[in-house]
């Protein structure tokens, strides 16, 4: 609540309090302010407050390290093996996007032994996880093979 509603609320209150010590209590009017006067304070502090605990429901911001930046760095430079090593590229790239393109099949009904395979994946990305001698295209083409691959 902002400070100025606060203190006018806690003023009213504290009128309040003060004209019903006077009238009912038949209180002086010195003594009605005195006894007035703490609970309009403690009220305007509670008014004031009001808000400062409630608990704040945003997410977390997300650490500069995280799981998936790893795992891309990973990637990143098992590709870069792989580009430089036929031999790495075939244990371990391709069997890992053979898996990949295995599954997104399997949605459609179709197994990576069937001719269709070819047909949905592409030619040049069918080749790519088939062919035991298939090299590792440039990265900008394996990302729109892959980025294709995931559309599918």
């Amino acid at each position: 609540m902002k400070p100025l509603n606060a203190i006018l609320i806690s003023v009213v209150i504290g009128a309040v309090v003060a004209v019903l010590a006077a009238w009912l209590m038949a209180m002086p009017v010195f003594w009605s302010i005195a006894v007035a006067l703490p609970i309009t304070a403690v009220t305007a502090m509670a008014l004031m407050a009001l808000g400062v605990a409630a608990p704040s429901w945003q997410a977390l911001p997300t650490p500069d390290e995280t799981l998936t930046m790893h795992q891309a760095s990973s990637l990143s430079s098992r590709l870069a093996e792989a580009a430089k090593d036929p031999g790495r590229f075939r244990t371990r790239v391709q069997p890992r996007l053979r898996r990949l393109a295995a599954d997104t099949l399997r949605r459609k009904g179709i197994s990576l032994g069937d001719d269709r395979a070819r047909e949905v994946l592409g030619a040049e990305l069918h080749t790519l996880i088939t062919k035991r001698d298939a090299q590792l295209p440039s990265p900008d083409r394996l990302a729109e093979l892959l980025g294709r691959l995931e559309g599918k």
